[in-house]
């Protein structure tokens, strides 16, 4: 299966065919670089950058239900995605940086469509077309560089056969993550961390103990390496200091016991 996860990365050993542009900002494609497609009539993965609307509309119109997978990296000038409603072969789409685009599109012709990432979208707070997507399981909402994409609410998750979210921006603005246990979503990536271990509890304590992810830890695990060598930290809930390992290792299991007794309590309610 095909990690969206690892979509943004336009290296040219992950796709069949690579037609990213040079530029760091993904440059611009013209419509002769998009008609080497032609020569490639058996290749099923694809990443592009430096579409305009136009070349935009022209390659998926013309070329991408060629494609299981399509990787849209550094096109952040278009406006409308709508035309990747016509595309009723593709498998998985991710979406890297966008800059106008306010809305989502209509996908119940995406009857093949399980995964879709959305990542940096700086424009685009509501992704209530979500609910349009007839077979989707798999998504992925949020920054790949910096944190700073909000959307209004997650409500519209729960009308979706959704296995797998993932949502790493900056906040939600209804603040309602709880609703998502309303949902078929059984495995949740959020980061912990933006919780205070009440709240976390509160949170996990309405989905079943079987939930995987990792919102099910109360802390995130980094390693920096500097003069000292390579140290590794967790970073733990709100209002909780940071722990080092091999440092705080008995506070930190302290921590660890406290969250424990908080999630006997919260599930016994």
């Amino acid at each position: 299966m095909i990690n969206i996860s690892n979509f943004t990365d336009p290296s040219p050993e992950l796709f069949d065919l690579n037609l990213c542009q040079k530029e760091v900002d993904g440059g611009m494609i013209n419509y002769h670089q998009i008609d080497e497609i032609e020569k490639y009539p058996d290749a099923k993965t694809i990443i592009i950058s430096g579409l305009r609307q136009e070349t935009f509309e022209y390659f998926v119109t013309k070329y991408a239900n060629q494609f299981e997978a399509i990787s849209f990296w550094k096109n952040k000038s278009v406006e409308n995605l709508a035309c990747l409603g016509e595309l009723n072969k593709v498998k998985y789409i991710n979406y890297f940086f966008n800059q106008r685009a306010i809305d989502l599109w209509n996908m119940s012709g995406n009857i093949n469509l399980i995964g879709l990432g959305i990542y940096d979208f700086s424009r685009l707070h509501d992704i209530g077309r979500i609910e349009t997507a007839p077979n989707l399981v798999n998504f992925h909402i949020g920054n790949k560089v910096t944190a700073s994409m909000t959307i209004q609410s997650l409500k519209p998750i729960i009308n979706t056969g959704i296995r797998h979210f993932e949502w790493w921006g900056k906040s939600v603005e209804d603040k309602d993550f709880i609703c998502l246990s309303k949902s078929k979503i059984e495995e949740l990536e959020l980061n912990p961390t933006q919780f205070t271990m009440e709240e976390l509890a509160n949170l996990l304590a309405h989905f079943p103990e079987s939930l995987k992810g990792s919102i099910t830890k109360p802390y995130t695990k980094i390693g920096i390496r500097d003069k000292d060598g390579y140290r590794v930290f967790y970073n733990l809930c709100k209002h909780k200091k940071m722990c080092e390992e091999g440092k705080d290792d008995q506070r930190f299991q302290n921590y660890l016991h406290e969250f424990e007794l908080l999630m006997d309590e919260k599930r016994n309610l």
